[in-house]
């Protein structure tokens, strides 16, 4: 093996060795992490996990180790992404006995799922964000890194994080190659650099209204003059909307950890304040010239007075077009995010399960096979 793919497995019996200055990003993990890895739910609420790293050549992944913690939030936990989010999900089903049937499937798949052990894996390049945005990895760093994971954790399920056509093409090819299988995850849109660029007529329209959304009222702020006294109302208008609104079963973020991400400038921050009161927020991730906005919430009650959540949208995209960075705008509002130069595309987890006994193997086959042949085409028709 060359000195390029090199493979180091960093756990808590061996983190104080890491110079994380040797690789690629590690200045932005070690910010990131180092509190992190001592408690996770001192950060993130509904995230009981452990944390590892793995070290490629000079590339350096977060992992995270998870056994049989089934009311973890879905970042770390297949149960809760496969079963316990999706039965969720089912609301936005009609009609009744379609919704019923999914359903029972569901529940057929999730009578098998603790038996055998859904939640005894490695998940890869695992921020604990709901997009974990990936450094790309040659064949034979794929290769590396599968072999030092199995021997590290012989009896884990092993899952690569958000891969998607787009932006991973041929990491897919050669997550397949060396044995992984593509298991649809969820239906993302992403904006490349090139289509915000390039509108079309009506997607230009769209972004003129938007932007006209932004009232004499209101103050646009970014990291620096965001303060102390606005990280508890971050946490609130995330809060609003995506454990209120949406599900609990969202990464639930604390103030230490807005506050970390915040005074370290590791994400950047975009806010709207109205007569001086924050009542908008997104935070964006930016790595390899990608963006994703994992921090992202406003007032709901100023709905329809105040179009906040078009400012935000709007706000990002410039911020995309101004950085030359590929937007990956998430999941969900799809009609929205299609109309603003988005793109819908399946996103996976490379999952690989050769090296475990043949009823597990089974078990994640069937259920590959389902969500590519029924949850994909059915998210892609509703338009999720």
């Amino acid at each position: 093996m060359s000195n390029n793919c090199k493979a180091t497995l960093y756990d808590k019996k061996n983190m104080a060795e890491m110079d994380w200055n040797f690789y690629e990003n590690g200045t932005f993990l070690k910010e990131y992490f180092t509190e992190f890895i001592t408690d996770t739910t001192t950060y993130i609420r509904n995230v009981e996990t452990e944390v590892c790293f793995a070290a490629i050549g000079k590339k350096l992944i977060p992992c995270t180790i998870n056994d049989t913690t089934y009311d973890n939030s879905y970042v770390c936990s297949p149960y809760t992404h496969y079963i316990t989010y999706t039965k969720e999900e089912l609301r936005f089903v009609s009609p009744k006995p379609l919704r019923f049937f999914l359903e029972a499937i569901i529940n057929f798949f999730g009578s098998f799922a603790k038996i055998i052990e859904i939640n005894k894996i490695v998940y890869i390049n695992n921020y604990c964000l709901s997009t974990n945005l990936i450094a790309p990895l040659s064949k034979e760093e794929i290769l590396a890194l599968k072999e030092l994971l199995i021997e590290g954790f012989p009896d884990y399920q092993l899952g690569f994080h958000s891969i998607n056509e787009i932006c991973h093409k041929d990491m897919m090819k050669s997550f397949e190659a060396e044995g992984f299988n593509l298991l649809p995850s969820r239906y993302i849109y992403i904006s490349t650099n090139s289509r915000l660029n390039t509108p079309r007529k009506g997607e230009r329209k769209k972004r003129r209204q938007d932007e006209k959304c932004i009232t004499k009222e209101m103050t646009i702020v970014t990291n620096k003059e965001l303060a102390t006294e606005d990280i508890e109302r971050i946490v609130e208008l995330y809060n609003q909307l995506y454990i209120e609104k949406y599900s609990d079963l969202n990464p639930q973020f604390t103030y230490r950890f807005i506050e970390n991400l915040l005074k370290k400038n590791l994400l950047v921050f975009q806010g709207i304040k109205i007569n001086g009161k924050l009542e908008a927020i997104s935070g964006t991730f930016i790595l390899n010239n990608m963006m994703t906005n994992p921090i992202y919430g406003y007032n709901l009650s100023l709905f329809p007075q105040y179009q906040l959540y078009r400012i935000l949208r709007h706000l990002n995209t410039r911020l995309a077009l101004d950085n030359k960075l590929l937007y990956h705008q998430s999941a969900g509002a799809g009609n929205f995010k299609k109309a603003r130069s988005g793109e819908g595309t399946p996103e996976y987890t490379a999952l690989y399960v050769n090296h475990l006994p043949f009823h597990k193997k089974i078990f994640w086959k069937s259920l590959s096979f389902l969500l590519k042949k029924i949850g994909i085409p059915l998210v892609e028709k509703l338009e999720l």
